[in-house]
């Protein structure tokens, strides 16, 4: 058994993928018009759902408040996660905590995707 796939609940798809975009990740459409893929260089593959699909799929579905789940992005460099940040917050993501040097040996920061879903920047520090 292995993990394949992380699935993203999107009230608003093409903002997020636009978002994503900056992360590096490249959806594609498949199957229809409210599922999208993108793989990352690890293999895994990312997928949104729009909120139309969730409903379609299960009637009773309703948009979680708060999540639980982290997406963490490794960066090649510090100057990276800083980088990234910056293009993040330029676009409109809600900072939760700015580019910081951890007491574990890495430059880390968090924003919120467009659906508050955290996303983290890390890179080990030079």
């Amino acid at each position: 058994m292995s993990l394949d796939a992380i699935g993203i609940v999107s009230s608003q798809t093409d903002k997020s993928i636009n978002f994503y975009k900056i992360l590096g990740l490249k959806f594609q459409e498949v199957g229809g018009t409210d599922h999208f893929e993108a793989q990352g260089p690890s293999g895994i593959r990312v997928m949104l759902d729009s909120e139309e699909l969730m409903k379609n799929l299960n009637p009773s579905w309703t948009s979680p408040q708060g999540s639980g789940v982290v997406l963490c992005f490794k960066q090649a460099s510090s100057t990276d996660v800083d980088s990234i940040f910056q293009k993040l917050i330029e676009f409109g993501a809600q900072i939760v905590k700015e580019p910081w040097d951890a007491f574990w040996g890495q430059r880390y920061a968090s924003v919120l995707d467009p659906d508050g879903h955290q996303i983290d920047l890390f890179a080990p520090l030079a």
